[in-house]
């Protein structure tokens, strides 16, 4: 068994997940990832491929293994100008290399690590923390007696706006990093073989992992098979739980709701969560929930957008991971008692849609009335975003952006806490508990990193007719979903409040 990079960064974040994930992979059998994350690597794939443009005499090593160890020491022993993929095999350990160049002034080789994000990150020991990635396979070169003269970390100019075909050279940042890598790497190299020899036993690890010590959103894959005594709504679910107060629940075996002591020191929105589960029913606090909607101005515009925020920008004027609005909904109530309006937009073709998108908003969202969305400040990035694109619309969107109301604050304030939110306020976390017969069930798209996918998909010149129209209803239903989960949650916030 080799360990690579990948499997030595997991280690780190929890070294018994990721010796199960090598010895007893059943255990992921029902693991997949997600859209999102399948999305996340796909852009780290597509960044990669251009950055290579940067260089243009470079040769990839296209095995794998020793057969790629051995193509590299070919190559390398020609002084090949840059090598990407460059694969080295030592001490149970690989590293292939992003690109690898040779320094003919300096008879010494240069590594550059390709990165998808927009900027540099080096602080802790994470899979982001690009650092020690570099720190990693420096040792591997270092016991490979590879002479390497420079680090190099390559990312995103977060200040690039594309402009025509894309300037590679612009579009890209690269840093020196090599005194950074060097000072890293005398705490690296003893991890490494401690992870080596943690990964090597056969005898599987016993006890818990450590993500029993971090909360539910950094738990690891395997979590529920080593910790099996926590339960599925847990102290790791707590809003905003330390690091310090997990800990002490951990080391007094305390991880249901129920057992933890009325006298433990827990903020007020964290005792009110845990005061829900005890009791095991709703708290609704009327009065605020009036002060907070019942001054909503009419027409109320319930809306919503989707986007896809590319890392390489696609169009013109857009930056990395700046946002195309490629569809939004609209359901808008014009008056107490009134018909619900819906109006919606998706677009058909691989194109830059702000404008289109600009103008039908200008049309339907009239002045003086609210527009409600859940969590707004994705909504409000977006339209800053189209109106630095389209200055013309400016005035507009920064309208827009005033008139904004976020219906999450009502959960997210407290005014409304039920144990079935489960410390969360989520659309998908309140829509069912509150109104349990409009679900997400069912839909093919169930989130917004899906519907970016789906959409870039759609809109691809490949994708026959037949499929293009199936996933153009697919994200029909899930963006007007999103609008319609609004005004029914709304709708059984005002029946509270009457």
């Amino acid at each position: 068994m080799l360990i690579s990079k990948t499997t030595f960064l997991d280690a780190l974040n929890c070294p018994k997940n990721t010796w199960l994930k090598l010895h007893d992979p059943h255990l992921l059998e029902g693991c997949v990832l997600s859209d999102f994350e399948r999305h996340i690597m796909e852009q780290g794939n597509e960044v990669e491929a251009h950055a290579r443009f940067l260089f243009l005499d470079g040769i990839e090593v296209a095995t794998t293994g020793e057969d790629a160890q051995k193509e590299t020491a070919r190559l390398m022993e020609q002084k090949a100008p840059a090598l990407f993929q460059a694969t080295f095999i030592t001490d149970g350990f690989i590293a292939r290399n992003d690109v690898l160049t040779y320094d003919a002034d300096t008879n010494n080789w240069n590594l550059y690590e390709v990165k998808g994000s927009n900027s540099l990150k080096e602080e802790g020991m994470s899979d982001r923390d690009h650092i020690t990635d570099l720190a990693f396979q420096a040792v591997v070169l270092k016991r490979s007696n590879v002479p390497v003269g420079r680090y190099f970390v390559i990312h995103l100019n977060k200040e690039y706006v594309r402009s025509g075909a894309l300037d590679i050279k612009a579009l890209f940042t690269v840093d020196d990093v090599t005194d950074k890598v060097l000072a890293r790497m005398p705490e690296v190299e003893p991890q490494m073989e401690g992870t080596r020899e943690y990964l090597l036993r056969t005898d599987e690890p016993k006890g818990a992992c450590d993500c029993v010590y971090k909360g539910r959103k950094k738990h690891c894959t395997t979590f529920q098979y080593s910790n099996p005594n926590v339960p599925e709504y847990s102290v790791h679910d707590i809003s905003r739980i330390s690091e310090k107060k997990l800990n002490l629940f951990v080391e007094r075996g305390i991880y249901d709701l129920k057992d933890i002591p009325e006298d433990f020191e827990l903020t007020k929105n964290q005792k009110n969560q845990v005061q829900a589960y005890k009791k095991q029913e709703p708290t609704i606090i009327a009065e605020d929930i009036k002060k907070e909607i019942g001054n909503l101005k009419y027409p109320l515009y319930f809306f919503d957008y989707e986007a896809f925020g590319p890392a390489v920008p696609a169009f013109n004027k857009y930056s990395p991971y700046r946002r195309v609005p490629f569809q939004f909904s609209l359901h808008i109530l014009d008056a107490p008692g009134a018909e619900i309006r819906h109006v919606e937009y998706l677009h058909d073709s691989r194109t830059d849609p702000t404008d289109k998108v600009a103008a039908l908003l200008k049309e339907h969202i009239l002045p003086g009335g609210t527009v409600v969305v859940w969590h707004k400040s994705f909504e409000a990035g977006v339209n800053k975003e189209i109106a630095d694109r389209l200055p013309e619309y400016a005035p507009f969107f920064e309208r827009v952006n005033a008139s904004l109301y976020d219906l999450k604050d009502v959960f997210q304030k407290q005014f409304y806490i039920h144990p079935g939110f489960q410390g969360r306020a989520g659309l998908k976390k309140v829509l069912p508990v509150l109104v349990p017969d409009v679900r997400y069930d069912g839909l093919m798209i169930q989130e917004g990193g899906q519907a970016a996918d789906a959409w870039w998909k759609m809109v691809s010149p490949e994708t026959p007719t037949a499929e293009h129209e199936k996933i153009a209803a697919d994200l029909k239903k899930y963006c007007g979903l999103d609008t319609y989960a609004m005004v029914v949650i709304w709708e059984h916030l005002c029946e509270k409040i009457r």
